[in-house]
């Protein structure tokens, strides 16, 4: 059993065809990708161990990505919350532990607030969740302070 088709059916089916992948092509590169705000880097060592990277500040949200380092004798997480301009905190999130590493990982946080995050804290925490080390980025500042 074959499919006939006429060459104005044909002619249409090209035609709109045609129309769809320019409308395709104008909606994939009519929009750029949202990019940071700001950006700053952070490094967190303790002993052998580390959580590096960079915090990237949004409209509305942040990201924290870097490297974490474990050791089997010494499990690490990564910790972050986002904090607002008097300083109430907005979110917190952290990551699994990892007891290898390196290992790249990242951690989404809100800031549901006009302008986004003022300050990002980031945290290096034992499996357990005891603080080793930590540091506060600021918007607009290139490294942890």
């Amino acid at each position: 059993m074959g499919v006939i088709l006429s060459t104005r059916n044909l002619r249409t089916s090209k035609r709109a065809t045609a129309v769809l992948a320019t409308l395709a092509g104008l909606t994939l590169t009519g929009a750029p990708n949202a990019a940071a705000d700001d950006q700053a880097s952070f490094d967190l060592t303790f002993g052998a161990t580390y959580f590096r990277g960079t915090v990237e500040f949004y409209n509305r949200s942040a990201i924290v990505a870097g490297n974490l380092r474990g050791l089997s004798t010494g499990c690490r997480r990564g910790w972050a919350s986002t904090h607002d301009t008097s300083g109430a905190r907005l979110d917190v999130n952290s990551m699994s532990a990892t007891c290898t590493g390196p290992v790249h990982r990242e951690i989404p946080l809100k800031a549901d607030v006009a302008g986004g995050a003022a300050r990002v804290q980031v945290r290096l925490l034992e499996a357990n969740g005891n603080v080793l080390t930590s540091c506060w980025v600021t918007r607009g500042e290139e490294r942890c302070g």
